[in-house]
């Protein structure tokens, strides 16, 4: 089961559910910004949200990033990334 959680920035939409093994996880939605180029294999909602779920551990860790980033405290990172 789906809960909506207060959100206290504008056209963000948080929906906390449960995660399986992972928990309860949070999806953080947006409305799309950009243009959808094809229309194959697309979700009918990816057409016009943008959407990322969250475990609990990665929502802190997160919330750090963009504390620091409000806060001009950000960091650079140049090193080489692992694949997502």
């Amino acid at each position: 089961m789906a809960t909506d959680l207060k959100s206290h920035a504008p056209g963000v939409h948080l929906t906390r559910f449960a995660g399986g093994t992972k928990g309860s996880c949070v999806q953080i939605t947006t409305k799309k910004f950009h243009k959808v180029d094809s229309m194959a294999d697309i979700e009918t909602s990816a057409m016009f949200f943008d959407n990322v779920s969250l475990t609990r551990a990665q929502a802190a860790a997160l919330a750090a990033d963009l504390l620091d980033f409000a806060q001009f405290r950000e960091e650079e990172d140049f090193s080489e990334k692992d694949p997502l």
